[in-house]
């Protein structure tokens, strides 16, 4: 039995599994400050439990986080229908260079992933990443969401058909990472240097920009698809504005991504999905509301 004796046996027992807590809740609601907010909401209620009373602190706290983000992602799934343009995930941003060690539990997943997500019902998604993102059996699982087992197996599979993606995507191929930042430096360069044909040539033939301004600052609202119209975009943007873009690198989800600012302003966060050498699609998260956790890093 896990003994909960005192405050600080409770709260050691908590933050050993906060980095997978905070994993869960991210893959489950979209939104690091849901994430949070689901984590506070848990350790309060970690906190009051009786002493002596749980048998396994990892599969409670799992139970736990589970059970209060399908109660916030029920709630939020009304809003993000009514929701003004694209909605995208909030983005979880680190620094490149941010030591991690070898034994942390991941914290990231793919934008590409998160919206892949957005297909799903609560149950699915909650059934989709307790299995494939945190490697649990059916058995588990089934006792989390008071299901049973075969119900559970129903629920997975109804969530592979609709996201028509396979198992193990939450992130990128090895070595994949370095090209990204690559990828991605040179992409600010070609920017700031308004210099089409280069940032043509960094862009697959059918790349997408998708924008997420959430009604509050101008963006584009309806997404762009084309290596052509994305970089007039992109060069129209500070000609017509008679300003400059600036960028600094950075990891976005895990991934390569950039802080952009305009006219010396913080704008907009940048996260890239790479293939073939080739920036695939863009994703700039410009709402205000989902900026408000990301670092400051200098420009």
């Amino acid at each position: 039995m896990t003994a909960l004796a005192d405050p600080d046996t409770a709260l050691a027992a908590f933050a050993d599994e906060r980095a997978r807590l905070r994993a869960l809740a991210y893959r489950l609601l979209g939104s690091v400050a849901e994430a949070e907010d689901t984590l506070q909401d848990a350790w309060l209620r970690w906190s009051a439990v009786a002493p002596g009373s749980v048998g396994s602190a990892a599969a409670f706290l799992t139970t736990l986080v589970t059970r209060l983000a399908l109660d916030r992602l029920r709630s939020a799934r009304v809003a993000r229908e009514r929701y003004y343009g694209l909605w995208l995930p909030e983005p979880d941003v680190t620094g490149w260079d941010a030591p991690t060690t070898e034994d942390a539990e991941p914290d990231s997943v793919p934008m590409a992933m998160l919206l892949l997500l957005e297909r799903l019902g609560p149950d699915q998604r909650a059934v989709f990443v307790l299995r494939e993102a945190m490697d649990l059996d059916y058995a588990e699982i089934a006792a989390m969401l008071g299901k049973s087992v075969e119900a559970c197996r129903q629920i997975m599979r109804r969530a592979r058909a609709r996201l028509a993606e396979p198992a193990g995507a939450w992130g990128d191929p090895a070595g994949a990472a370095d090209a990204g930042r690559r990828l991605a430096a040179a992409f600010a360069e070609a920017s700031v240097r308004r210099d089409y044909a280069a940032i043509v040539a960094l862009l697959a033939d059918e790349a997408q920009w998708l924008s997420d301004g959430g009604g509050l600052v101008l963006t584009a609202v309806n997404p762009l698809f084309g290596a052509d119209r994305i970089a007039r975009f992109l060069v129209g943007v500070q000609r017509k504005r008679g300003l400059s873009f600036g960028f600094t690198p950075v990891r976005v989800n895990g991934g390569p991504g950039l802080l952009a600012e305009l006219g010396g302003s913080f704008r907009s966060v940048l996260a890239f999905d790479i293939a073939d050498d080739r920036i695939r699609r863009i994703y700039q998260i410009a709402n205000p509301q989902k900026l408000e956790r990301v670092p400051t890093f200098t420009f």
